[in-house]
């Protein structure tokens, strides 16, 4: 029995420039949840030409509540809302699952000529994992890694595929737009679908080439805010260093442990 874990963010979705086409009160935002709910689809149906026999989708963007439930594919189901976990994102993995795939990613903060960039919210600048740099997709990987799961496909704009790529080895990638500046250069949506649903086919097809990501131990976790405020609280945490104005460091053998710190300090 296969089994595979799809968590889908919003910012990497086909056509989405603005933060406003994220945000539930916006004009637009019906448009693009839809559009999300098509590209999770596609992963969706790719993985189960290849055999999966259970998919479990976790909306890991915002309050949790954008994929359309009736229009998903009866096939998977689906994590809405928040548990409030350290596993965020990543809400319902276990090492029941075999592959991961990743949907509507996005860049790690301050990546140049990357749509919405960000890492978690706005107030991180930089993550740095064993002096790693940490996308979303990264401390994603990191939480499925620890369950031995392996990221298989990822699907968002070209700098984020392009960092899978460095990180992750040679998974299937999905480039749906590529960023100009604050612009991005989008396929069309039925394009990006067909694409999608092939990459997740294949990222199945070939789950014996991929492992799990999974740095050795001890693990170190740096992250810098944009803000003074911010490094002051976190310094808090039980087990915190303040390294500067911005910076604080935890680390431990334990990567759940890290986890909790940094679940605790993303203000």
């Amino acid at each position: 029995m296969k089994r595979v874990f799809i968590s889908a963010d919003i910012e990497g979705v086909t056509g989405v420039v603005h933060f406003h086409e994220t945000e539930r009160e916006k004009d637009d935002y019906g448009i693009f949840r839809r559009l999300m709910t098509g590209e999770v689809n596609a992963a969706i149906t790719g993985v189960l030409d290849a055999g999966a026999d259970d998919v479990v989708v976790r909306d890991a963007h915002g309050d949790a509540r954008n994929i359309l439930p009736e229009e998903l594919n009866p096939a998977a189901r689906l994590i809405r809302g928040w548990a409030d976990t350290p596993l965020c994102m990543m809400e319902g993995i276990g090492a029941c699952f075999d592959a991961v795939v990743f949907i509507g990613y996005h860049a790690a903060a301050d990546v140049p000529n990357a749509t919405l960039k960000h890492t978690m919210n706005l107030r991180i600048a930089e993550v740095q994992v064993n002096g790693i740099l940490m996308a979303e997709a990264g401390l994603n990987a990191l939480i499925a890694g620890m369950f031995d799961v392996p990221v298989i496909c990822i699907a968002g704009d070209q700098a984020i595929c392009d960092y899978a790529k460095r990180t992750f080895g040679e998974i299937e990638v999905v480039a749906v737009k590529d960023g100009i500046g604050s612009a991005a250069l989008n396929l069309h949506p039925e394009k990006t679908r067909d694409l999608i649903r092939t990459g997740a086919r294949r990222g199945l097809e070939r789950l014996a080439e991929f492992t799990p990501f999974k740095p050795d131990p001890p693990y170190e976790f740096v992250v810098r805010y944009r803000y003074e405020h911010s490094a002051f609280r976190a310094a808090f945490y039980p087990g915190v260093e303040r390294l500067d104005n911005v910076r604080v460091r935890f680390a431990s053998d334990d990567l759940m442990a890290c986890f909790h710190f940094f679940y605790f300090c993303q203000e």
